[in-house]
């Protein structure tokens, strides 16, 4: 009798808590949804921080200088590469903290300082396969702040190429849906898939 007794007990507190978080727990839903960009070192919300209309202006801001990096990269074009990952740079340095808090100041500042440190690398770097190199993990940085922040810029896409970096596979953010790889550019310019619309 006690033995069905715990039963029942055990079965109504599994309902109770598959009722409540959905069978899984936000955590792994959430690494779920965002596998395969690199995120190491970089905060990852469960649900986007709000932000005011001129912060998401600006960030909209460093969303265009990130495409303009890709642009270049899918060109081959490293002088392009150079003047667009410096573009980014003033992009990412006009964004004002000065209206977040709590969270939204922690990850800003995550964020900010990461991009910081891949697009000086990028700078400084010789060579497209070194600058592709950063590039997938400023696509990282760039796919969590859209998330992170709930930034809709018309259609961005999250592709993915996995021949990209020596077959070991990247992602990037494209505003146009016919894939156009940054990775490979000229000798594989469509070799890619859209795996996510943001």
């Amino acid at each position: 009798m006690m033995k069905k007794i715990h039963s029942l007990q055990l079965g109504i507190l599994t309902a109770v808590f598959l009722m409540i978080t959905g069978g899984v727990s936000r955590a792994q839903d959430m690494s779920r949804q965002h596998i395969g960009f690199v995120n190491k070192d970089i905060i990852i919300l469960d649900h986007p921080y709000q932000i005011d209309n001129a912060t998401k202006a600006r960030m909209g801001d460093v969303i265009e200088a990130y495409l303009q990096v890709k642009n270049a990269l899918v060109s081959d074009n490293e002088d392009a590469v150079k003047k667009a990952t410096s573009r980014m740079y003033d992009a990412v340095a006009a964004v004002s903290s000065g209206k977040l808090d709590g969270k939204g100041l922690e990850v800003w500042q995550n964020h900010k300082t990461l991009y910081e440190a891949r697009l000086k690398e990028m700078q400084h770097s010789k060579g497209l396969e070194n600058e592709r190199s950063s590039f997938s993990y400023l696509s990282g940085i760039m796919y969590y702040m859209i998330k992170n922040f709930g930034l809709k810029q018309g259609n961005l896409y999250a592709d993915y190429c996995p021949m990209a970096l020596n077959s070991e596979g990247a992602y990037w953010i494209s505003d146009k849906k016919d894939i156009q790889n940054p990775y490979l550019g000229s000798k594989m310019l469509t070799c890619g898939q859209v795996k996510e619309e943001l």
